[in-house]
């Protein structure tokens, strides 16, 4: 146990790293009425200086948290950290946002936001721009990402936002299917022939209609065979040709 004396050491270190950060922020952002930081806010975000504007965000929510602009700097905190690729600070502000305002008007923007963020977090920008496939990659915020669209496009399908977020769940099918593809291939490489037909097993069953299915059940095929499951590797034969023959 704690006594006195080193509780209160501790609460004053505390209040000491407080103000330190409040008048590290007051340095770069110099002390203004709240609506003269939004405006500078506004402003920054409107010339694409997500920087800028994340600053004077942070300054009028730190220093007037229950003020009249307390709402809309929450919402556009999770935009500026999400555009200045802060995923981490942008998950965390948009999940105090649903906990603190869970039948909020712009829940379904909220929502589209962290799915936005979680999927830019499973996208490595240098990736991207030099066209690498990234289907043998860590694929848990794509899966992330898409229960955020799934539950913004089941929740609130008349949202302006859930269009474009149906469109990315099409488009984080595609790569966890390629997913499963590329570890049941890998797994046939190295003669682990249960490991691969599980995985082929799961993108059929999860992932149908996708293209990679038709791939997975000729590998399905042949793993049964190398297993001698002609039954099994019969049966999924029948099935290949009824959905894929010419």
């Amino acid at each position: 146990m704690l006594s006195t004396a080193s509780k209160l050491v501790i609460t004053f270190l505390g209040i000491i790293m407080m103000t330190g950060c409040s008048s590290k922020n007051r340095d770069i952002v110099p002390d203004k009425q709240p609506y003269e930081l939004y405006i500078d806010a506004y402003k920054a975000m409107a010339n694409e200086n997500y920087n800028t504007a994340r600053l004077n965000l942070e300054a009028i929510d730190n220093r007037y948290p229950f003020g009249p602009y307390a709402h809309q700097v929450q919402l556009n905190l999770i935009y500026t950290y999400y555009k200045d690729r802060e995923n981490e600070l942008a998950i965390a502000e948009i999940d105090k946002f649903i906990r603190l305002n869970p039948s909020d008007e712009h829940i379904d923007y909220v929502l589209y936001m962290r799915g936005l963020t979680n999927q830019q977090k499973a996208t490595d920008r240098l990736l991207d721009l030099i066209r690498v496939d990234n289907s043998n990659r860590d694929v848990s915020f794509f899966e992330a990402a898409f229960k955020d669209f799934s539950r913004l496009y089941t929740s609130y399908p008349n949202s302006l936002y859930a269009a474009d977020a149906y469109a990315r769940m099409v488009y984080i099918r595609s790569v966890l299917a390629k997913h499963e593809l590329a570890i049941a291939k890998y797994y046939y490489k190295k003669q682990a022939y249960i490991s691969s037909a599980r995985h082929c097993q799961k993108l059929i069953l999860t992932y149908q209609g996708t293209d990679e299915t038709k791939d997975a059940m000729q590998y399905l095929i042949k793993s049964y065979q190398r297993l001698n499951l002609t039954e099994a590797a019969a049966h999924t034969q029948r099935m290949y040709d009824l959905n894929f023959a010419n």
